[in-house]
């Protein structure tokens, strides 16, 4: 296996994936002459000679690449300041909302082309009207929508669109789900899609999404059973399961019931059923999704992160504890799927070494099907259980080779096991 140096792996997620991925509703119609248009329409904007590529890897996820290198657009001189996460957003393809305006220059116009900065320390101040001299990475050139008495002024609390983007500095096109009929299309990174797959979720099959909000998996696994399996999704506050039945009212799907409710406590010997939601009876479900809380250091690109080393540890106390439940509700025969946004150790390759020695039933399985890396040597498994997880980074292991498409996408870990008798 190549080792990955810490400087290269900061450089990894400090780029954002070089590909747009979009899961398809497989319970509606997909018309691609739409995107098809849109992007015939941003060509002759930006002057290209063709449009980006794009693919379907399957019937339910596109891809959509970059701009080739022809595409460019001249820096203006005309900054505007916005915090890290807009900056990211907009490195993803983007548009700039009005909350993430942070400096704005006050002789700006109305649809005059500025330059996009995110700020890398966090250090400008809302409002800044002059030159920001701090660290500062440009991320890409639009249209202005908004001005500064419409952002700044007081009593305003600005939303919509501030910044049309044009260009990010990724040239990865912008486009998002609002140019399709609602429903039809989300936003999703590869990673994510790909653990649906894992799950393989099938009519009348019993599942839980113990961690589900905003229920961008659960609908997924709504899609995969067309719309025929019983989900129950399951989050902490009705804010978060409220999202859940918004986006399963979106996408036109009826076999989710959501519940909010604390997931580490959710089996109980007394519970006669699971139609009166949460806690529920031990070995009810034939397959569970944990998509577990965790440090979300696999996101990219990351400009700019707080997270400290006992942050990051805190998050194994409740994985364990999610785990330990979802043994417990899962039927015998039954299929766990656990899945993180991270690339720490401890919460992944850890994390399964610990719950195959703490519960003798499990048993890992391949998660198939295998698109990313296998798992780090040396952290907990060997070569055999490592083979059967995946984990996606920039890591070359001869292990398992990886296409390009899965190492361009975000850091994330799946692993599957199935639960003996």
């Amino acid at each position: 296996m190549e080792v990955i140096e810490c400087n290269e792996l900061k450089l990894w997620l400090s780029q954002p994936p070089k590909y747009t991925t979009f899961r398809i509703n497989a319970l509606k119609t997909f018309d691609k002459s739409i995107l098809e248009e849109f992007l015939k329409s941003q060509s002759k904007e930006l002057g290209a000679s063709q449009i980006p590529r794009y693919y379907f890897v399957r019937p339910d996820c596109l891809v959509l690449e970059q701009w080739s290198d022809e595409v460019t657009v001249e820096k203006t001189g005309m900054d505007v300041i916005v915090d890290a996460a807009c900056a990211a957003a907009v490195l993803r393809g983007a548009h700039v909302f009005a909350p993430g305006v942070l400096g704005l220059p006050v002789n700006c116009t109305l649809e005059e082309r500025v330059d996009i900065y995110g700020d890398l320390e966090g250090h400008c101040k809302r409002g800044l009207k002059i030159q920001y001299e701090g660290r500062k990475q440009y991320v890409g050139t639009g249209y202005l929508k908004m001005l500064r008495p419409q952002l700044y002024d007081k009593g305003v609390q600005p939303s919509g669109i501030a910044i049309h983007t044009v260009l990010p500095a990724s040239k990865l096109p912008v486009v998002n789900e609002t140019l399709f009929p609602k429903g039809e299309v989300l936003l999703q990174n590869l990673p994510s899609i790909v653990c649906g797959w894992v799950m393989d979720a099938k009519p009348n099959e019993i599942i839980l999404d113990m961690c589900a909000a905003p229920g961008n998996k659960t609908t997924h696994l709504a899609e995969m059973s067309k719309d025929q399996a019983i989900i129950i999704a399951v989050d902490k506050t009705p804010q978060r399961t409220a999202k859940i039945k918004e986006n399963c009212d979106l996408q036109g799907i009826s076999c989710v019931t959501s519940y909010a409710y604390d997931s580490t406590k959710c089996c109980s010997e007394e519970s006669t059923g699971i139609n009166n939601g949460p806690p529920f009876p031990p070995n009810s479900f034939d397959k569970v999704l944990l998509d577990a809380p965790c440090s979300g250091l696999g996101q990219r690109p990351q400009l700019m992160n707080k997270m400290t080393p006992k942050m990051v540890g805190s998050f194994k106390c409740i994985q364990r504890k999610l785990i330990a439940e979802a043994v417990k509700v899962l039927k015998v025969g039954g299929k766990l799927v656990y899945s993180t946004c991270t690339i720490t150790e401890s919460e992944n390759e850890g994390m399964v070494a610990w719950a195959l020695d703490k519960f003798p039933s499990l048993k890992l399985i391949p998660a198939e099907p295998l698109l990313g890396g296998p798992g780090l040597p040396n952290r907990g498994l060997n070569d055999e259980q490592r083979s059967l997880v995946q984990r996606f980074g920039p890591e070359i292991d001869d292990l398992r080779p990886v296409d390009t498409l899965y190492k361009e996408s975000i850091g994330f870990f799946i692993a599957a096991f199935i639960k003996l008798p």
